[in-house]
């Protein structure tokens, strides 16, 4: 039997890397005081970042409905597939709870796997989920995969302003005041679902250097690794980024997946962040 993936937009996979992946997404919705819009769909990101940097109107997210989640998985379910779908976080948003409560209508048809993690290492997660369906692997043998590999994933991130990221309310007030009124550079790292500090810098210039070395420290091996790094909205700083990892790898890694951060997860973010996620796999 095949095996449907689907995920949810704070994966941050755009709709090329989709097709490519082999993976369905479900889009978070981005609410304005006046509208509601679904990521990737009702807003594309140039349009969202000319706003983010411009408008005072700072938006929120909310998760896809019960409904949507049920919607999308029914299609599958009714062609005679079984669906795995890594979510977002749990203790970052309220989408798993959704998405379990939608999965719940099918049965064991329906696999909601916990991610704990979110961006590009949800974006791992779908990638080597889709791979195993590809090969044939059965739902019950993604949802082992994915659940032995979260022990091991890391993640990192870096952000120019930390003002949004402390309005948004999804980190620590503590590790927001270091970057707003202490003015340091926070390494942030998302681990178990939640995020927390690893290190800290003086300039955000300083900061990406020092989330590159985290993001390798302590590795083992790094050529059965596949990393993805995230920019928000600047490519050059992203691909920058990208060289400075091989440099620092000194080798090639499985593989290297450089994305955009997309609106579901930079309403949070603001401008200009960076971020490294890698899983062995």
């Amino acid at each position: 039997m095949i095996t449907a993936v689907l995920t949810d937009s704070a994966s941050d996979i755009s709709p090329a890397q989709a097709r490519a992946f082999g993976v369905e997404v479900v889009p978070i919705w981005i609410v304005y005081s006046d509208r509601r819009l679904r990521d990737g769909v009702d807003i594309d990101r140039a349009t969202f970042y000319d706003r983010l940097r411009n408008d005072r109107d700072l938006p929120f997210t909310e998760p896809p409905t019960e409904e949507e989640f049920a919607a999308a998985f029914a299609v599958h379910v009714e062609a005679g597939r079984e669906v795995v779908a890594p979510i977002v976080s749990s203790g970052l948003s309220k989408t798993y709870a959704t998405a379990r409560a939608a999965a719940s209508r099918f049965g064991s048809a329906v696999h909601v796997v916990d991610s704990k993690t979110l961006s590009g290492g949800l974006l791992l997660q779908s990638m080597i989920a889709a791979d195993l369906a590809k090969s044939g692997a059965s739902a019950a043998e993604i949802v082992h995969r994915l659940e032995a590999l979260i022990a091991d994933q890391r993640g990192n991130a870096v952000m120019a302003d930390m003002s949004y990221l402390g309005r948004s309310g999804r980190i620590n007030k503590a590790i927001a005041t270091l970057g707003t009124m202490l003015k340091v550079c926070p390494v942030l790292r998302i681990a178990n679902g939640a995020v927390e500090t690893a290190a800290q810098a003086r300039t955000f210039e300083k900061a990406q250097e020092l989330m590159i070395e985290v993001a390798v420290r302590q590795l083992e091996r790094y050529d059965n690794r596949r990393f993805a790094l995230g920019h928000v909205h600047a490519p050059q700083l992203g691909s920058a980024m990208v060289a400075a990892l091989r440099a620092k790898l000194g080798g090639e890694p499985k593989a290297i997946i450089e994305y955009e951060v997309g609106p579901g997860v930079s309403v949070n973010t603001g401008p200009d962040g960076l971020a490294i996620y890698s899983v062995a796999g």
